[in-house]
């Protein structure tokens, strides 16, 4: 069973409310192994046989952190109390990317590393805008500070290149986890890091560029991706004369419309009826976003990630997958895919911090629909750390609990129309015209995916049974419905991408529909370092399905079709169910 989707304690017997679940606890659970818990006795009686232990408890017992780690391995323990901490500066070695080694190491090797203090609640908070709606004075202090970064010296940590490779440092494998043996590199993508880790990152950048044209109210754009006006590439960057101009960007994309739905080749939405059902499919998918992940944090920011474990066995969130489609957009389509293709070099285009600026300002809106609670009360998680450069030029370790909201670090982002948000009768309405209605089709058997993995070069059509069927509303903010494809394996270093549909059988038959899509796998090429570089790396996909599946009808259906569809690049796929992600939000 997957460490990350287990409780950090587990519930006595008769501890249980409506779904049996434990009280007191903020994280997805898995409600059952392939199968359904249908009393609070059985849960109960289920759990008590997994093995649960504190982590500090094992390096107290069993010699250190490698017989942690090593009795993790062995005996599948579920271990808490271990939050990431920051590396040791002076064992930053070379990173490796399309099997060469890069230098992604900061240009010190120690430094008298200071806690960070959040900015004074008496300062002023600063209010970052759309890219497309900055003003002429705006956009030239912008341009200054970006020039002035570039001019500094090679090796000044204030350093346009020095700021970008803090990027490959933390995602590339230029740091070990201290301890364990073997090593497991330092990781913040694809796990509940990701943002935090990214909203720091934006926060010292902006805070030095600001400090750069000694102006503290200065704030980076962001881009406005998810409004019709700003599906396309901001003009101040497509200007060849400005430093805010990067020529690794995929030429044939300047001026188009970029779709969500987007795979290395795809013919790009030109004419008005192709922009019109593009701009309407991508706002469907920001709002399916949202509702399947409102209640299930780690749906939308990635599974948890603890000291001495590797971050590719998770599943990313889907704000993280939908992040990756924009990567993909921007950059080469060629090998070796720089600058915004490549996590190794994305940084180096100023692009990437308007566009996670604006992958921050959702992880705000989705903290503000939920009413801003804490996401996950794991200290796994609150307690996690890094170290960034500051605009004092200090070393600093931040926390994870300390920018769990924009105040906190003195931002915010300007309000702007959710023309996404009450979108979801025209999503039913376009998906109507999708499919076939009132025309006699030939229906064919379906099997189940199987016990073996399967190579994607072809739709895969899977029949997989559902956990429970005609559940409640109480039910379903309990629970969230999940489709769980795991044992996915990519080429090391190569992009991938495939889609998921959903639909029901007919007396478990299926007709050439697909269903609804019900999300993507999306990979940028990477490479983690020399010790994860291995031919292929594994990890999953979790998808929420709790509205769609009252949208198609199939509350009642005990059975779903699942098909998989390629769309780039050599993709094995190792099985494919549904299952219950129980939730917990008391606070």
């Amino acid at each position: 069973m997957s460490l990350s989707l287990l409780a950090t304690t587990i519930p006595s017997a008769g501890c249980c409310n409506r779904l049996g679940k434990p009280k007191n606890q903020h994280q997805l659970v898995h409600v059952s192994k392939r199968i359904a818990y249908t009393s609070c006795e059985q849960k109960s009686s289920q759990e008590r046989d997994v093995h649960v232990t504190d982590r500090r408890n094992l390096l107290l017992g069993l010699g250190g952190l490698y017989g942690a780690t090593a009795t993790m391995g062995s005996q599948g323990m579920v271990a808490n109390g271990a939050p990431i901490e920051p590396p040791d500066l002076s064992t930053c070695h070379s990173a490796t990317v399309d099997g060469k080694s890069v230098s992604c190491c900061p240009p010190y090797s120690s430094a008298n590393i200071i806690d960070f203090v959040p900015p004074s609640a008496t300062e002023a908070l600063r209010v970052r805008k759309p890219a497309h709606k900055l003003t002429s004075e705006e956009l030239s202090k912008f341009k200054e500070a970006i020039r002035l970064m570039k001019a500094l010296p090679a090796d000044d940590p204030w350093n346009f290149m020095q700021q970008a490779t803090i990027h490959c440092t933390y995602c590339n494998g230029a740091y070990d986890q201290l301890g364990y043996d073997p090593a497991v590199t330092l990781q913040i993508h694809g796990s509940w890091l990701f943002l935090p880790w990214h909203r720091y990152y934006l926060h010292f950048w902006e805070r030095i560029l600001g400090k750069l044209i000694g102006d503290p109210t200065f704030t980076i754009p962001f881009w406005n991706w998810d409004t019709p006006d700003g599906m396309y590439m901001p003009e101040i960057y497509k200007d060849t004369s400005s430093p805010l101009y990067n020529a690794n960007r995929d030429q044939n994309h300047l001026n188009a419309m970029v779709d969500y739905k987007f795979a290395y080749t795809d013919p790009i939405p030109t004419t008005p009826t192709q922009i019109s059902e593009a701009t309407t499919r991508n706002l469907c998918q920001i709002n399916q976003m949202f509702k399947e992940t409102k209640n299930s944090p780690s749906l939308f920011m990635g599974k948890a990630v603890r000291a001495g474990e590797a971050v590719p066995s998770t599943a990313s969130g889907n704000l993280e997958s939908l992040h990756n489609t924009f990567h993909q957009w921007t950059g080469p389509q060629q090998s070796p895919y720089y600058d915004m293709g490549s996590f190794y070099t994305a940084a180096r285009d100023c692009i990437f911090f308007a566009h996670h600026a604006n992958i921050d300002r959702f992880w705000d809106l989705y903290s503000g629909f939920r009413g801003y609670k804490l996401e996950f009360k794991d200290k796994d998680w609150l307690d996690s750390s890094f170290i960034f450069y500051d605009e004092n030029r200090q070393v600093v370790k931040v926390k994870v609990k300390d920018c769990l909201k924009t105040q906190d670090l003195r931002f915010t982002y300007s309000s702007e129309k959710l023309q996404w948000k009450d979108i979801s009768k025209k999503c039913k309405k376009v998906k109507a015209k999708t499919k076939s209605a009132g025309v006699s089709v030939q229906l064919n058997p379906v099997d189940e995916f199987g016990s073996q993995p399967r190579v994607l070069t072809e739709n895969i059509r899977a029949i997989v049974t559902r956990p429970k069927i005609s559940r409640t509303k109480d039910e379903k903010e309990d629970a969230t419905e999940v489709i769980l494809i795991d044992g996915i394996q990519v080429a090391h270093g190569e992009p991938a991408r495939f889609d998921v549909y959903v639909t029901k059988p007919i007396e478990g038959l299926v007709g050439p529909d697909l269903g609804d899509l019900a999300g993507s796998f999306v990979k940028v090429p990477h490479t983690h370092g020399a010790k994860d570089n291995q031919s292929e790396q594994s990890s999953g996909l979790e998808l929420g399905i709790n509205n769609l599946l009252e949208e198609i009808e199939a509350e009642d259906s005990d059975k779903l079709v699942v098909t998989l569809v390629p769309r780039m690049g050599e993709v094995t796929v190792g099985g494919v169910r549904v299952d219950l992600f129980e939730v917990e939000d008391d606070d």
